[in-house]
């Protein structure tokens, strides 16, 4: 996760601070993104308050954005991240921490930049799920439910992109790991699932993939509403799993919830 250092966001006003008390409040991790920027819109259109972080944006449509430095370490953007959270929520919890930032890149064995892409994946996605994961540990309320950046192609061999499966292997990784909350120190009841998509349906990929079946990729709607769905009732998600995004015919999306490696 590294970019040139995005400006400070503006303060926090008291009519934020009363809205505090009465909203849902989600942490999106990745906001600036495309599938992000998504969340952001279908999460504020359904009265949560929204809390945007990404490194990459200068400027979000959330209630608030969270200032984090794309030249720091990440431990310093996770230190970061906490210290904007803690002044914002004012000794509220958070009821849900998306992460949706991540990316994709190739590479076998025999490519010269492997190794390079390998640590931009790890970055991305494994970096922002470990600073996702410390975030929720102390402002996750208890039986919260924290999302976190998987991939359906990481459920197997990945010779074609060693970085991408790797990173996303890992993150498979945290969830399972994470669904033990007592001793991975997420508050108590707190859920987490990874979110597994194949091919999303995304101006990028179409530019990248134009004669490819876009009747088999899901929708950006598709995915942040479902988002919105487990995060306002997580009763109905199964902890450290990580959930298949499947499409076929241009049929509705459907989740399935598959054991990671």
């Amino acid at each position: 996760i590294a970019s040139p250092a995005a400006p400070a966001p503006p303060p926090l006003g008291p009519p934020l601070v009363a809205m505090a008390a009465a909203a849902r409040r989600v942490l999106i991790v990745g906001a600036g993104g495309q599938l992000g920027r998504k969340v952001c819109e279908v999460f504020g259109a359904r009265a949560w308050q929204t809390f945007g972080a990404d490194p990459f944006a200068t400027k979000l449509e959330v209630t608030q954005m969270l200032s984090m430095n794309g030249k720091s370490s990440p431990e310093d953007q996770g230190r970061q991240l906490v210290a904007a959270l803690q002044s914002v929520l004012a000794g509220a919890k958070l009821d849900a921490v998306v992460n949706v930032a991540g990316g994709f890149a190739m590479g076998a064995a025999s490519d010269a930049d492997m190794v390079a892409n390998l640590r931009t994946m790890v970055e991305s996605s494994l970096y922002s799920s470990a600073i996702a994961a410390h975030a929720a540990s102390g402002l996750l309320r208890p039986g919260g439910l924290l999302v976190l950046p998987g991939a359906a192609a990481a459920l197997g061999p990945t010779a074609w992109s060693l970085p991408y499966g790797a990173s996303k292997a890992a993150v498979h990784h945290l969830v399972r790991s994470l669904a033990d909350v007592e001793t991975s120190g997420l508050p108590a009841g707190a859920k987490t699932i990874g979110l597994a998509p194949q091919t999303l349906d995304t101006a990028q990929n179409r530019k990248a993939m134009p004669d490819a079946d876009r009747s088999t990729w899901a929708t950006l709607d598709e995915v942040a509403e479902q988002l919105e769905a487990w995060c306002s009732d997580p009763s109905g998600v199964d902890s450290g799993l990580v959930y298949v995004v499947h499409k076929a015919g241009g049929r509705p999306a459907t989740f399935e919830p598959t054991k990671p490696l």
